[in-house]
């Protein structure tokens, strides 16, 4: 998964990560069923806090791009 995180926007990090997934989702570069890395995984990846990367996750699931499954 491509996301990367610039320090120099502006924009808050959950809101970067947020705004890329949802870009490949409606780009179809990430199609249904496809399954986005685990928060911590995400968080270790991109060296940032879990919950950075939760608050992302909640918001495109808030929103009905994604589902989480326990």
């Amino acid at each position: 998964m491509n996301v990367f995180i610039d320090n120099k926007s502006g924009a808050p990090i959950y809101d970067q990560i947020y705004s890329q997934i949802k870009a490949q989702i409606i780009s179809g570069e990430l199609k249904e069923n496809d399954i986005l890395p685990s928060v911590r995984t995400m968080a270790k990846e991109l060296k940032i806090s879990a919950l950075t990367v939760k608050k992302a996750y909640d918001n495109l699931e808030a929103e009905g791009m994604t589902v989480t499954v326990h």
